[in-house]
């Protein structure tokens, strides 16, 4: 719907808009008032905020209205017909006739003139100052009648003279109706551009502060808002090195420069500061600035680096879901808290299967990187040579990118750090010293943002003190220490444990188990479980798959703990090992088990003695551990 808004002049030019009125298409509703110059300027602007898309006025109101409204107003042009009735009227008439208008209906009134053999004098005006000084010219003249619009007829009859108004007939009305028609459409589109920009511009990510080639801001979007700490409203139209000295465009507007980038300071936080000559008609016309998060900066980057190696590394455990029922693993807790709250890098002790990679998720989750990668990286899965290539990357016909580069903005969890061979920890400590890596065969360190958090069996300073550690890379990573409690010193977590791993069942096997039985529950806590949390897990959910009601029962399910071989109820192991009824595969875990506990789980000794290297026996403890 089209709202139009008319000021006649005259009340004779209302009467023919609300003729037309009745034909006008049902798309444009219009309304009129009668009012000339100034009265009528006050009427549109107290009417102009009443949801009207345009105004139509005529001759020196319509050019008022222009100078003072912020509606588009549509003139109503007079015609060669409104001329051409006019002169016919005065047609015959004995004495001078005078016509005072502007020079293109001056130009079409002499046509018409000619045409009807009328002899005219012509008083041309190009402002309403002027005619005064024109009609005192008529007058000299011995002018007796003078034609032309409303303000040169009023006050042609205030001196004396006689006046006939040239009047607008249906054509000129219904002209300026479709103009006005046409106008708000093409005003309703302009007006949505506009919005649609300004939302962007709002709505964008980045700070954006623009302004003319005077200095004066036009631009200041929320973004800006927030990183200037100054409201739009205060900004708009001041100075733009009166917002911040950051905000000088002076090296884009003075020096010719088209553009300039530089890593700037910001409330604390580091940001990238754009600056760029506006060009229009490629000629400067002022300038702008973007400022950008450098912590935005870097989730997009790693996001770019999730895409290109087609898989995300992302943290899922929080602190509210590690179980915390005992004295020790509650103290152990409460450090790690405090850590996540700090940028230091952490070292966690630990058997396998006590949670490491679920306490450094936690820690990365309560922190300021949670939405920056967690990277995982065990230094088993890899042999010697594989070792630096997998780390810190790789270059030659092929690019790799290492876990440092993976890991940028975020977590790079290594675990069994204290099997990295001491070439590999030379590397690892420049890394750690520079923040920057370089990949093997590459020529470009490139820069990296990682907090590292570690994760080992054996305490490092032990590892220190036999050589196999060096001691200026346990300096770098030795911020907080962490240690976790085998499940044998932690038994009241147990119930807990086992009832959270029978909701994580239920919930991927659609069954409805409840609980276990008291009497197998204190099986549980008779268990060794040298395998710790993943070994009870594992367990858990093969009571899971036997019971066939609510309740998991000893009877379903004491045969799972006895073939596990950690209850004193258990067949004892006793010097060998019974293999009766058993798999090769149940036999070969036993074994693996047996080593370990008697090498004191340290698993680079366990695979010596088993003629396997040590990514073969990381490869079977997981494999032994989720089934």
């Amino acid at each position: 719907m089209t709202r139009i808004l008319v000021i006649a002049p005259y009340p004779g030019m209302r009467d023919v808009f609300l003729e037309v009125k009745e034909d006008m298409p049902s798309g444009a509703q219009l309304d009129v008032e009668v009012g000339d110059l100034y009265k009528g300027l006050a009427l549109a602007k107290s009417l102009e905020e009443n949801g009207y898309d345009v105004i139509i006025s005529r001759g020196a109101t319509a050019r008022l209205l222009r100078k003072h409204c912020n509606l588009p107003v549509v003139e109503v042009k007079i015609s060669g017909y409104d001329i051409l009735r006019t002169l016919t009227l005065v047609k015959g008439y004995t004495g001078k006739v005078g016509l005072m208008s502007y020079l293109n209906t001056i130009q079409g009134a002499d046509a018409i003139g000619t045409l009807l053999d009328m002899n005219l004098t012509f008083f041309p005006i190009d402002q309403e100052e002027e005619i005064e000084n024109g009609l005192k010219l008529a007058l000299a003249q011995g002018v007796q009648v003078i034609i032309g619009d409303v303000i040169s007829t009023s006050m042609a009859t205030r001196m004396g003279l006689q006046a006939i108004l040239i009047t607008s007939g249906k054509e000129s009305v219904t002209e300026s109706i479709s103009e006005a028609v046409h106008m708000a459409y093409y005003t309703r589109r302009e007006k949505a551009a506009r919005q649609r920009m300004e939302a962007v511009i709002q709505r964008f990510p980045e700070g954006i502060v623009a302004a003319d080639r005077e200095g004066r801001v036009f631009v200041f979007n929320q973004q800006a808002e927030e990183l200037f700490g100054i409201r739009s409203e205060h900004a708009l139209d001041k100075q733009i090195e009166e917002l911040h000295p950051l905000l000088n465009l002076d090296s884009v507007l003075k020096t010719g420069e088209r553009s300039a980038e530089e890593v700037v300071s910001l409330n604390g936080e580091k940001a990238l500061l754009t600056k760029q000559a506006l060009l229009l008609d490629e000629q400067e016309d002022g300038g702008f600035a973007v400022i950008s998060s450098a912590r935005r900066i870097q989730k997009a980057e790693s996001q770019i680096r999730q895409s290109i190696t087609g898989f995300e590394h992302r943290a899922s455990m929080h602190f509210n879901q590690l179980v915390a029922g005992s004295d020790k693993m509650k103290e152990t807790l409460k450090i790690a808290i405090q850590a996540s709250q700090t940028e230091l890098p952490v070292v966690i002790y630990g058997e396998p299967g006590t949670g490491k990679q679920s306490l450094a998720q936690a820690i990365h989750n309560a922190g300021r990187r949670k939405d920056f990668p967690f990277v995982f990286f065990n230094c088993e899965a890899y042999t010697e040579e594989q070792l630096p290539l997998e780390l810190f990357g790789s270059e030659g016909a092929l690019i790799k990118r290492g876990a440092f580069e993976m890991a940028h903005g975020g977590t790079l969890f290594i675990d069994a750090v204290g099997k990295l061979p001491l070439s590999v920890q030379a590397m690892l400590f420049n890394v750690l010293q520079e923040n920057k890596v370089s990949r093997i065969n590459g020529t470009t360190p490139i820069p990296v943002d990682v907090r590292v958090i570690c994760a080992n069996g054996r305490n490092l300073k032990n590892c220190i003190e036999d050589g196999s550690f060096r001691e200026d890379v346990f300096h770098l990573i030795n911020g907080f220490s962490l240690v976790i409690p085998p499940l044998r010193e932690r038994k009241e977590d147990i119930d807990d444990l086992v009832r959270w791993f029978i909701a994580s069942f239920n919930a991927r096997s659609g069954k409805q188990i409840v609980g276990v039985r008291p009497e197998l529950l204190h099986l549980l806590k008779r268990a060794d479980w040298y395998g710790n949390i993943q070994e009870l897990k594992s367990a858990v959910e093969k009571m899971c798959h036997a019971a066939t009601g609510p309740f998991i029962e000893r009877m379903e399910a004491e045969h799972i703990v006895t073939e596990l071989g950690k209850t004193a109820d258990a067949q004892s192991l006793g010097s060998g090992i019974d293999i009766s009824g058993k798999t090769l595969e149940e036999i070969e875990r036993e074994v693996i088990w047996r080593v370990l506990q008697e090498e004191g789980q340290n698993q680079s000794e366990a695979a010596k003695r088993l003629g396997i290297n040590r990514s073969t026996l990381w490869r079977k403890l997981k494999q032994a551990t989720s089934e």
